[in-house]
């Protein structure tokens, strides 16, 4: 068996790559042209995007045995594509969309060079970090070079993109103005969209700036809108924009919709806020559904939970605690006291106790279906709401 190279000398591991490069170029052609509309290759001659994939390849290879090599003649390749881009009408997402395909698949492939030579796991890990520092410093070349093409001044695209995203946090989806802002603003109008809630004070950087997203950072609400589903490489843009940063994404609806689905991504950023729900920094609104509903009338709640519990509410905090929990599981397992038992970790007789209490003070809604319903509901509310008291205090209250 072959030894690891453990700490393999950079120009050995730049030959190792170069000698496994061949063809990759074509592969990484072949991925765009299936992944990206915009940049189809049907033209025998290698279009813009191909020299630069060409130059970005060999420049990182060089770069792995001596990081001194310069990049000035691959920024011009990059600020010289994004401008050529911007005047033949591609949106500077497509950009974007082709560097992370050419991204994913390069490193494909130089991850199989580096397992076919013994590189170690440390190696790879570094090569890994150069290889996704790297892709981040060809993008803002691209950004520039589109920007500086667009005739239209930016404050000025801005300011249209600022204003079409109000008017469909507003509900505006349906009106016949919003084609035409939209037209204005260079955003072609999609059948759904994804808006995501930010909490004030964050900053977009220019380097992650992506064509297809509205946003408003600098209102009283800030929000971004991303056109079509929000899908794993979208929140890779949105995590490395805005590191560490709460963020809530609604769900993905037809325009007319915006407003609903942003409100709710705001009740999630409210939910986790007062500690009532927790998660990522990024939190998904499509998995907290049942939640936004349970809380999304306080007082109601407290009613349905008195009507439902409230033989079980005036009983000493240790006792109603330990009922209130035996009936949940009960409820959630629709099983015997032998099952709920082992469930709770408690002997079946002691179960049958409990529940024998329960039926005394709530009577035969442990019967009815639509009773048990309502008791299953109102024993997840409190539990959402026993989490925002923990986080604020007794006088904690769910948010509405």
């Amino acid at each position: 068996m072959r030894r690891e190279h453990e700490n393999p000398p950079s120009p050995q591991l730049a030959e190792a790559l170069r000698a496994g490069l061949p063809g990759l170029a074509k592969e990484i052609y072949a991925e765009i042209d299936a992944s990206v509309p915009d940049y189809a290759i049907a033209d025998p001659s290698p279009p813009a995007i191909a020299v630069v994939v060409n130059e970005a390849l060999a420049v990182f290879v060089a770069r792995v045995a001596d990081p001194a090599v310069p990049l000035d003649r691959l920024t011009e390749l990059l600020r010289a594509l994004g401008r050529k881009e911007s005047d033949g009408g591609r949106s500077l997402d497509s950009l974007h969309t082709a560097f992370r395909v050419a991204f994913r698949t390069s490193w494909h492939r130089i991850a199989e060079v580096c397992t076919r030579h013994r590189y170690s796991g440390d190696v790879l890990a570094e090569l890994a970090e150069h290889h996704m520092a790297y892709m981040d410093e060809l993008i803002g070349p691209v950004v520039q070079g589109y920007l500086e093409a667009d005739p239209k001044p930016q404050e000025e695209r801005a300011q249209l993109r600022r204003r079409l995203l109000h008017r469909l946090a507003e509900g505006g989806g349906r009106s016949g103005g919003v084609a035409e802002l939209a037209d204005r603003a260079g955003w072609p109008l999609p059948a759904a969209a994804t808006p995501v809630a930010v909490p004030p004070g964050a900053v977009w950087p220019r380097a992650a700036v992506t064509a297809d997203v509205l946003l408003d950072l600098d209102g009283s609400d800030p929000c971004l809108l991303f056109p079509g589903p929000f899908d794993g490489d979208r929140r890779t843009t949105l995590e490395s924009a805005l590191p560490g940063i709460p963020l809530s994404v609604g769900l993905t609806v037809p325009l007319e919709q915006i407003p609903d689905s942003l409100r709710w991504a705001r009740r999630v950023s409210a939910l986790a806020e007062n500690g009532v729900i927790g998660g990522a920094p990024v939190l998904l609104s499509e998995d907290h559904l049942l939640d936004l509903w349970l809380t999304a009338d306080p007082a109601l709640l407290d009613e349905i939970v008195a009507r439902s519990l409230g033989g079980l509410m005036n009983l000493p905090a240790a006792k109603g605690a330990a009922l209130t929990e035996t009936l949940r599981v009960w409820l959630e397992s629709w099983s015997t006291a032998a099952d709920v038992g082992r469930r709770l970790h408690l002997h079946p007789q002691t179960v049958r106790y409990r529940l024998h209490q329960i039926r005394e003070r709530i009577g035969d809604q442990m019967d009815d279906p639509e009773a048990r319903f309502r008791l299953e509901a109102a024993l997840r509310a409190l539990r959402l709401r026993d989490r925002g008291r923990a986080a604020s205090g007794p006088g904690g209250r769910l948010v509405s």
